[in-house]
């Protein structure tokens, strides 16, 4: 009796070996299933700048849990990906502005921090205008008249059904390994 209460009193602190595994495990469930949703997840264009990877993954120090999110992560990652140029080789034509400071940083945006596109697909957007520059007529005008419309992204809530699967995929598994630490506290 004296050793499953010294198994309980350990398996109720966090701050113990046992906390440290189960954390482990957590954080390994957890790991498979961002790398599940990620896989899930297909843009038409194939996403070359990898805004899928924008998923993030956390787990908790003090308690013991976990979340899978599209907010902004804290990445300062950059990546140097051009759009491919469509004129065929020799053909003049094409952008010979000199891009603005602002337009290459958004250009350079990396994975990490790409995540305002998850954001836009999943929730979607309420429909957009242009600003009517080079115009006199007002905002209010042109969304009357409706020009300049921009268009509005759909809510596709892709996060919320994939994830919810995937997450109830990783209880599971995470059932059966507590299970199994739980067997050894108590036989060792």
């Amino acid at each position: 009796m004296q050793n499953a209460a010294r198994a309980l009193e350990a398996a109720a602190s966090v701050n113990t070996e046992l906390g440290e595994r189960l954390r482990s495990a957590i954080a390994n469930e957890m790991r498979a299933a961002r790398k599940r949703i990620i896989d899930g997840i297909h843009f038409k264009n194939g996403d070359p700048r990898g805004a899928r990877h924008a998923i993030r993954r956390v787990v908790y120090n003090k308690i013991l849990g976990g979340n899978l999110n599209i907010l902004n992560g804290k990445s300062t990652s950059t990546t140097s990906y051009e759009p491919p140029r469509k004129l065929r080789p020799g053909q003049r034509g094409g952008n010979r502005m000199i891009r603005s400071e602002r337009t290459q940083q958004i250009m350079s945006y990396g994975p990490l921090q790409r995540g305002f596109i998850l954001r836009f697909v999943n929730s979607g957007t309420n429909p957009r205008y242009a600003n009517g520059r080079n115009t006199s007529r007002t905002f209010k005008r042109l969304q009357e008249e409706g020009d300049y419309y921009r268009g509005a992204i759909a809510p596709r809530n892709f996060f919320g059904t994939k994830g919810e699967q995937e997450m109830a995929v990783a209880v599971r598994n995470l059932k059966a390994l507590i299970d199994e630490e739980f067997n050894k506290l108590f036989t060792e």
